[in-house]
């Protein structure tokens, strides 16, 4: 029996058959309203801002449906972005101070390992300790230390510094980090071969050296592990909490299936000569 995937929901998607929209509100609702929890705590109950977020995913042109996507986290991590953007919009965008620039962050942070930068940058994506343990696999302890020497180098290159500085400036910094070009930068799939143990020595050795110079890819990398984080802290929705979704977006739900027992039994009927 063919497993159904989330390349085939994208081509589903595309196409506007149901089987792709049913698919992504079971599987990626719970991540949408994972990342409302975190980045829009104040608003992760409202029911109408999951709505709007549907409404807009719920078009087959979409961009979203058109990126080149080769895994489900990569898709996940396109969705995160369209989130992360939709809420800014309606917030409004963090400004860095006139005066910073990221050779100034680089200056300051350049005693910091390729795992430390990550600790710090998760800080900026308003991740706690624990949970930054959890994503890096490592000792909250460790995740603290890191975090507390960075503040000190800030505080040693910047005019305006105050205790937490990455996590206050965090939305802006990924913003302005991203609008840098990318020609050297690591592909999706390297990160995700990182995190699942995959990677070999020498490729880990080129990705923690191109971390040391280059905050785009430390911010890549740091959403790439926030998603594969999203999946282990999330369930697909059951049939029942689907089916309110599936009415809202107008999608028929899927054929009830029969068990192996009714088939049986209606086979068996469909050759009878009493038929």
């Amino acid at each position: 029996m063919a497993i159904y995937t989330c390349l085939d929901m994208i081509a589903d998607c595309r196409a506007g058959k149901p089987e792709g929209w049913r698919y992504l509100v079971t599987y990626y609702v719970p991540v949408i309203r994972w990342i409302l929890a975190h980045y829009a705590a104040e608003r992760a109950s409202d029911s109408r801002l999951l709505e709007r977020l549907l409404g807009i995913l719920k078009n087959s042109d979409h961009p979203l449906f058109a990126m080149p996507h080769t895994s489900e986290r990569e898709f996940v991590a396109a969705l995160r972005q369209e989130i992360v953007s939709r809420l800014e919009d309606q917030a409004g965008q963090q400004e860095l101070p006139a005066s910073f620039s990221f050779e100034i962050l680089s200056v300051a942070l350049k005693p910091l390992t390729a795992m430390e930068r990550q600790m710090v940058w998760l800080e900026g994506m308003q991740w706690g300790v624990e949970a930054s343990a959890k994503m890096l696999n490592l000792e909250s302890r460790t995740i603290a230390a890191a975090r507390q020497r960075a503040d000190e180098l800030l505080r040693a290159h910047l005019d305006h510094w105050s205790q937490g500085w990455m996590g206050k400036n965090g939305r802006a910094l990924a913003r302005a980090v991203q609008a840098v070009p990318s020609e050297q930068c690591f592909e999706a799939h390297a990160f995700l071969d990182a995190i699942d143990g995959r990677i070999t020595w020498n490729r880990k050795k080129d990705l923690d050296f191109h971390l040391l110079s280059c905050w785009r890819c430390v911010d890549h990398f740091c959403r790439m592990r926030e998603v594969d984080f999203a999946f282990r802290e999330t369930r697909p929705l059951t049939d029942a909490e689907a089916s309110a979704f599936f009415q809202l977006l107008q999608i028929p739900t899927a054929p009830k299936k029969l068990g192996w027992m009714a088939r049986l039994f209606s086979r068996g009927a469909e050759r009878s000569p009493l038929n």
